[in-house]
């Protein structure tokens, strides 16, 4: 079993997309980069992103099939978006069992109602994946965020961190935000932190 990265960005986000592929390499993981316009490296991909304000990469199921259809069974292919960096190896995910992995927000969290946020995303190849990808990508044919359609497959709440649920066969496990998705290190240090996320307004702190 191995992990591999993925990270996908247009002619708006080289600089992040290089960058997060940047991290990624170091920590030597095989990582996997989508060129979604004008990104002039990766793997040029047609992916729909909606136009609207505070949407999310409505294709990004697409690209995570198309990155599961190139590893081995049971390897896991990781979403990262690419204002995320990964900062340390996270290896020990490959000992727990799960079909999808997702992290939630924090409980004091008010961004929005949407508990997971979609930034980070685990997906084990099983036969149950690819099925589980397949109904996500149904769901964003006629959605403009892919976020509010996994929230709406998983069906996990705060209630959930660090715990595993079953949703239609799929065996859904819910990491730590803390570790995997932080995005809680503007006020205050993160050394716990395996995975951060820069994301809205936390942008302007991202590595240049």
């Amino acid at each position: 079993m191995k992990i591999v990265t993925v990270i996908a960005g247009d002619k708006n986000f080289i600089h992040y997309t290089t960058t997060s592929a940047e991290y990624s390499k170091k920590l030597g993981y095989p990582t996997k980069i989508y060129d979604l316009g004008g990104l002039g490296i990766g793997k040029p991909f047609e992916a729909r992103v909606s136009p609207q304000v505070g949407a999310k990469i409505a294709s990004k199921p697409n690209i995570i099939k198309d990155a599961l259809l190139d590893v081995d069974d049971n390897d896991v292919v990781v979403w990262i978006d690419a204002d995320a960096l990964i900062l340390d190896r996270i290896d020990e995910i490959l000992d727990v069992k799960f079909d999808i992995g997702v992290t939630v927000r924090q409980p004091k969290a008010k961004e929005n109602s949407l508990p997971i946020n979609a930034g980070i995303v685990f997906a084990r190849k099983t036969e149950q994946t690819l099925k589980f990808v397949d109904e996500w990508i149904q769901l964003c044919q006629t959605g403009v965020s892919d976020q509010q359609e996994l929230n709406k497959l998983c069906r996990v709440t705060t209630k959930d961190m660090d715990s595993s649920v079953v949703r239609d066969n799929t065996l859904i496990h819910v990491f730590q935000c803390r570790i995997y998705n932080n995005s809680y290190f503007k006020k205050k240090s993160a050394p716990h932190a395996k995975i951060l996320h820069y994301k809205s307004k936390l942008r302007h702190l991202f590595p240049t």
